[in-house]
């Protein structure tokens, strides 16, 4: 009888952990229901620079309900500055991720954070300091039905958004834009 009770327990775990809800984590490189939009991530501005080096970090929170929390409390590195496709971050550990507490069919809202990791610990830490970080905005994602196509289960509501800069990289740009308007003024 206690093996027949054990069996049945294993079983529904096993089922339970199944009916979790993925997501597939990257936003470059995937099958994406809406392949025109720009998933990337800019320093700066959206358009501008695209981010590369693997001081950025890229991770995954979500929402359903109970306020937001690391999906996973790993972070995915930015290619190195060489890369082809700048603004997007490696898939490695994984691409794929479980909702611990999100089944088949269930819905929420989404985060993508990025802070530099050489100065921070922390996406927390970052925001802190007023620098080195950027969020997307949030957005939906309903988990879909087990034998989905690939594309159901990505990003697909991921827009293009930037990081807040260095200090240092705004206090040059006003400093080479006031050098322009001094020059300029010289000029006429």
């Amino acid at each position: 009888m206690k093996k027949i009770i054990l069996s049945i327990a294993l079983a529904a775990c096993a089922a339970s952990t199944f009916a979790q809800g993925t997501i597939t984590f990257q936003n470059s490189g995937a099958i994406f229901v809406d392949s025109t939009q720009d998933r990337k991530v800019y320093l700066g501005q959206v358009g501008g620079t695209a981010l590369v080096g693997t001081n950025w970090a890229a991770q995954l929170w979500y929402d359903t309900g109970n306020g937001l929390r690391a999906l996973d409390t790993s972070t995915r590195l930015f290619r190195v500055t060489t890369t082809l496709s700048p603004g997007t971050w490696n898939t490695a550990p994984a691409a794929s991720l479980t909702f611990p507490d999100l089944a088949i069919g269930g819905t929420a809202q989404l985060q993508v954070r990025v802070w530099d990791i050489q100065k921070f610990a922390t996406f927390a830490a970052a925001t802190a300091s007023g620098r080195d970080f950027g969020s997307s905005e949030l957005f939906a994602y309903t988990v879909p039905a087990a034998g989905s196509a690939a594309s159901a289960y990505t990003l697909n509501g991921l827009r293009a958004f930037s990081v807040v800069p260095e200090p240092s990289t705004i206090a040059l740009g006003v400093l080479g834009l006031g050098s322009l308007l001094l020059f300029r003024r010289k000029k006429a």
